[in-house]
């Protein structure tokens, strides 16, 4: 007998929920829904939420948790990540959202968000990843980049770096569109933060979860002239990564969101994690990766789903 499962991951950008069906490790989707809350609006500067940053969220949240309830679901798992980690007011924050919206959040690891992550690409068949590849799984967020390596199921190496694409904007992308200083002190603080994290074993493929990755290949099969083309399991190569970024810095913010398949709300901060992307293909010498849509929301659903067999 299946249950069904909303999950809500309240990033330092967006906030994302899927409702979903879970059957003996088999999740089939219900809905999905997005909104760009921009939660970490400033954290890395003053180490606090905005009020104005929590009230957005605060209405998504309430938005996809009453859409579960009516949809079904018995049973809501939530969580918070870089934003709610790194700011003081996050455990006060978290007490507003179960008063007001009746969702517990739970505040996860860089770590937990990673190997979360990593599962979901491998449980995920439709992406056609052979199953001992050694993968390296990516989700440049907002505010950090969760980093891991794996062989089969089995995680090798994992690491939240503190590199997103807010966080990389408010610290060196002030210039609209970024200067190329901007730009090379930006590409340079990534690389040197990518140091931090060996990859062993060397990654024979890359797959990309989350609002950059899926905006990357989008915008791609826009200017390839395929514009309908399915994102979930695109391959998407360096060298379109590389041609994505000088669209992007060519262009002011109010240009970028005209963009076609980029989310508009993302305009502004879209270049700092495209950089990023592109400094960790170089740093792994893979020249392409793969989309997956299923991020840290399907790692929640299938650890619910096993405890609720359990």
């Amino acid at each position: 007998m299946s249950t069904r499962i909303a999950a809500i991951d309240v990033g330092t950008n967006s906030t994302k929920a899927t409702l979903a069906d879970a059957d003996r490790g088999a999740i089939t989707i219900v809905r999905e829904d997005s909104e760009v809350t921009r939660l970490g609006e400033g954290v890395d500067a003053s180490g606090t939420l905005k009020p104005a940053a929590m009230d957005r969220t605060l209405t998504a949240i309430k938005r996809f948790a009453d859409a579960a309830r009516e949809g079904g679901a018995t049973r809501i798992v939530a969580a918070g990540t870089s934003a709610m980690r790194d700011a003081s007011n996050g455990h006060e924050f978290i007490q507003r959202i179960s008063q007001e919206a009746g969702v517990q959040i739970e505040i996860i690891t860089g770590d937990r968000e990673a190997e979360l992550a990593y599962q979901a690409i491998r449980s995920d068949s439709s992406l056609g990843l052979a199953p001992d590849l050694a993968l390296l799984v990516f989700d440049i967020g907002g505010g950090s980049s969760e980093l891991i390596v794996g062989e089969g199921n089995a995680v090798r190496a994992h690491q939240s770096l503190n590199i997103g694409a807010v966080r990389l904007t408010e610290r060196f992308l002030h210039g609209d569109p970024p200067t190329p200083a901007e730009l090379d002190q930006a590409s340079q603080y990534v690389v040197d933060k990518m140091e931090e994290f060996p990859l062993s074993p060397a990654p024979k493929a890359i797959a990309g979860i989350g609002g950059t990755a899926i905006n990357v290949a989008a915008v791609a099969a826009h200017a390839a002239g395929n514009g309908d083309a399915e994102i979930h399991g695109a391959s998407v190569t360096l060298a379109q990564v590389d041609s994505v970024l000088e669209l992007f810095t060519r262009r002011t913010a109010a240009e970028r969101k005209s963009v076609p398949g980029l989310e508009s709300a993302r305009a502004d901060v879209i270049i700092g994690g495209v950089l990023i992307l592109r400094e960790l293909l170089r740093r792994a010498n893979v020249d392409r990766f793969v989309v997956s849509q299923r991020g840290l929301r399907y790692g929640l659903i299938a650890e619910a789903a096993r405890l609720a067999g359990d």
